[in-house]
């Protein structure tokens, strides 16, 4: 027991440090500004939705609320309006972070109305949404206000970081038990599912082929596993910091390619800036 006090007592230091942690907020408020910018498009969806199909309630829907608390026609419209507010609200900086908390709460709520709406990257918006709007995201480029130089708390940042590690821990750990996606087998339907969307995106008919068999499947599968459980952990060290971040760019970016899921990918990245040591003016460039 004498032996490893000295290491809880590491643990608990470090975690002190990163709650106690100050700097500079202008990468925050850059991903402030993305986010803003995706909440938009996810209210410029629901629009669409509502325009082409209608109010999903006249039509079959899978609610994980009673149905007594599933929003009316003209709640829902509601909802999509205040959602695009909050949008607006978010990118401006004006009022940034209450906005953030409502939009993150009407994305839940209306996954919860309807469960068909459940996405990975619509839970994992109102996740960051909601760390976000804790964290100093309105210090800088605020629309009409000047920036507020000086160190601010960085505390939530560092809960984004926590709940992307958690993200890859998750998604890497289930897919290392389980044997279908350990083996490939999962890996090589989705490459044939999405043959023909990677095919016209550019990727030669040999490349899809080769990862369609089940020595390129399994390959892959174990690289990808690989990848998000290496990226839990090397994100957070200094000196593995940049390596990680640039391979989960190319990891990110790959899945864009082979799948349909560009704004989760637009998500990360995102989020990725919050890894990034804010060291504005420490650099020295000379030029003859």
């Amino acid at each position: 027991m004498a032996s490893e006090m000295p290491n809880e007592s590491l643990l608990w230091r470090r975690l002190r440090q990163l709650r106690d942690e100050t700097g500079d907020a202008r990468l925050v408020a850059v991903v402030r500004i993305v986010l803003g910018l995706l909440l938009v498009n996810e209210a410029w969806l629901a629009t669409q939705h509502l325009g082409a199909a209608g109010f999903f309630g006249e039509y079959f829907h899978q609610p994980m609320l009673p149905e007594w608390l599933v929003a009316s026609e003209t709640t829902y419209s509601a909802i999509v309006a205040v959602q695009w507010a909050a949008g607006v609200a978010i990118v401006a900086g004006r009022g940034a972070r209450p906005a953030l908390l409502v939009a993150a709460g009407l994305l839940v709520y209306t996954m919860l109305c309807d469960r068909l709406w459940f996405h990975h990257y619509r839970h994992t918006m109102a996740a960051f949404s909601t760390l976000l709007a804790f964290a100093p995201c309105d210090r800088h480029f605020v629309l009409g206000r000047a920036g507020r130089d000086g160190p601010a708390p960085l505390w939530a940042a560092n809960a984004i970081k926590a709940q992307v590690s958690v993200m890859y821990l998750a998604s890497g750990g289930s897919k290392l038990f389980d044997p279908d996606w350990r083996g490939g087998l999962m890996m090589r339907g989705m490459v044939a599912s999405f043959a023909r969307l990677v095919r016209s995106r550019g990727l030669p008919s040999e490349w899809i082929q080769a990862l369609e068999t089940p020595v390129g499947a399994s390959a892959m599968a174990k690289g990808a596993i690989t990848t998000e459980l290496l990226l839990a952990v090397l994100l957070w060290w200094p000196r593995s910091r940049r390596a990680a971040l640039w391979a989960g760019v190319v990891f990110h970016l790959s899945i864009s390619l082979m799948t349909p899921v560009q704004l989760f990918t637009a998500e990360m990245l995102c989020v990725y800036l919050v890894f990034v040591t804010p060291d504005r003016g420490v650099r020295i460039l000379r030029h003859d």
